[in-house]
């Protein structure tokens, strides 16, 4: 969701088409940190106008690290898929495809993985897969499901490689499915915020899921399908630390630390949290580099611990909902985490 139509929602206005590229925010805004992290690259901007770009995915190719890929959606046409120099290397007319998520070798396969996306008009799960030897993504499977517009969207893989989809929708809903073999899928629990949600991310290691309320803030809850439906309460907005809308989650684990970055879209900062404790950490902005323009009012965001080429310590990448050098639609931004590292001293 973009802060324009936060806004509108605020003042109960009567549209409320996304539009967070048609104006940009105010320049330079107002940082709520000093700290802040240059971008390594960026993606070319998608091909739909307005709010657009929306969410990526990070595929770290198990063999070789350096032909590793991202994908992003375009809510208004399909799935892109870049390199690690940010250069497109295909795209999927997928359709209104809003958030994605992917998971390597799901049932102990070794030559493939799995990609799902929350599929807005009509209401769908749309899977993909992702042939390790070609690099190629290609849409394996459409189904409808009873969600009324559904909005993010997160796979948990247990320690058996059994992928599970987490799909919510703008009502608050969350339905965790069992996906097959065969790309189907069976619903197996049912939860709630009490608000919108959006971002979430599973931590496949301690069976975690986090589950972002726009907001109101961050919670957690079993991945396990019989986790139960109480979701415990992680970070809130009224701390100071995060601001509406919370949008994007996603986690960062190496060496026995464990961080949640959260993308805090009101104030265009990313928020790091110690995911075991819930403390907060540090905040950033990401920007204010010679040939990228900064990043403001982000949604989706995904990272990766995992030594890439060019990205020693990890990746984070990032949407941008204004893209100003020059303007264009909005795009990518490529983050070498061995630049957020300082910030997290303590």
């Amino acid at each position: 969701m973009s802060r324009a139509e936060v806004t509108a929602a605020l003042l109960a206005a009567v549209l409320l088409g996304g539009c967070a590229a048609s104006e940009p925010p105010t320049e330079p805004f107002e940082p709520v940190t000093r700290h802040w992290v240059r971008p390594a690259l960026e993606t070319p901007p998608v091909g739909s106008r307005e709010d657009a770009a929306d969410d990526p995915a990070i595929w770290v190719d198990p063999e070789n690290p350096g032909r590793s890929l991202v994908l992003g959606t375009d809510k208004s046409a399909g799935l892109h898929v870049y390199d690690l120099n940010g250069r497109q290397l295909q795209f999927v007319p997928a359709g209104r495809v809003n958030n994605v998520d992917v998971r390597v070798r799901p049932w102990g396969l070794a030559d493939v993985s799995v990609a799902v996306a929350s599929h807005r008009e009509p209401s769908e799960l749309v899977v993909f897969t992702l042939d390790h030897a070609s690099r190629t993504v290609s849409e394996a499977r459409r189904i409808a499901v009873d969600l009324e517009e559904p909005y993010g969207v997160c796979l948990y893989q247990d320690a058996d490689a059994q992928p599970w989809v987490f799909l919510n929708a703008k009502d608050g809903s969350y339905v965790q499915y069992r996906l097959g073999r065969d790309y189907g899928i069976t619903e197996v629990r049912r939860f709630a915020t009490e608000t919108q949600p959006e971002g979430c991310v599973a931590d496949d290691a301690t069976g975690t899921l986090y589950v972002g309320e726009e907001m109101r803030g961050i919670w957690r809850i079993s991945a396990a399908p019989d986790g139960g439906t109480r979701l415990e309460p992680f970070a809130d907005v009224a701390d100071g630390h995060l601001t509406a809308d919370v949008e994007g989650l996603a986690l960062y684990v190496r060496n026995g630390a464990r961080y949640l970055i959260a993308s805090s879209q009101g104030d265009h900062s990313f928020s790091v949290y110690d995911a075991d404790s819930g403390e907060w950490i540090t905040s950033f902005h990401i920007g204010r580099s010679p040939d990228v323009d900064e990043v403001s009012e982000t949604d989706g965001l995904e990272v990766t611990a995992v030594r890439l080429p060019g990205y020693p310590q990890g990746l984070l990448v990032v949407q941008d909902g204004y893209n100003a050098k020059p303007r264009a639609n909005q795009n990518f931004k490529l983050v070498s985490w061995r630049d957020v590292a300082p910030l997290l001293k303590r």
